[in-house]
């Protein structure tokens, strides 16, 4: 079984920033400290999720439930581009150490399920995309093919 997690930078964050807003609650402001203490809440359910890729299932567990797909129903990887900001964002991607500026998302698509994530926020995505497509029958096209060359 192997076991895909959350960027280890959100697994501290969440913990860390509850503390400091505990921290900055009581010795600087209140509000302060409740915000600060916010985004460290929101960032703790990356302690929840993960992805395993078992024998002959991958598995993605989630904050509230998880989605099972065997590997018989896997039907094909897709790495897609996030829509967001301007209706037409810039057409070039530049990259910043190990981040894109282009968001890519990661779509594990079966016959009736299908797992969904931000790559950007986890470890390894490109190891992810790569034990799924060895997986017999998994398909994938050229733009995914292209993208996981560039950005993995």
């Amino acid at each position: 079984m192997v076991i895909f997690r959350p960027r280890a930078a959100l697994l501290v964050a969440g913990p860390l920033l509850v503390l400091a807003g505990v921290a900055l609650g009581a010795v600087v402001s209140t509000v302060v400290g409740v915000a600060v203490g916010a985004l460290g809440v929101l960032c703790l359910p990356a302690w929840r999720y993960r992805i395993e890729v078992g024998n002959d299932v991958v598995l993605a567990r989630g904050f509230v439930g998880a989605t099972e797909i065997p590997f018989g129903e896997i039907r094909e990887v897709r790495l897609r581009r996030v829509p967001f900001g301007p209706p037409r964002p810039p057409h070039r991607s530049y990259r910043i150490g190990p981040f894109s500026t282009t968001p890519i998302r990661l779509r594990i698509i079966g016959d009736d399920d299908m797992i969904q994530l931000t790559a950007a926020l986890w470890a390894s995505w490109p190891a992810l995309v790569r034990v799924v497509l060895s997986i017999p029958g998994v398909e994938s096209d050229s733009r995914t093919r292209g993208r996981l060359d560039r950005y993995g």
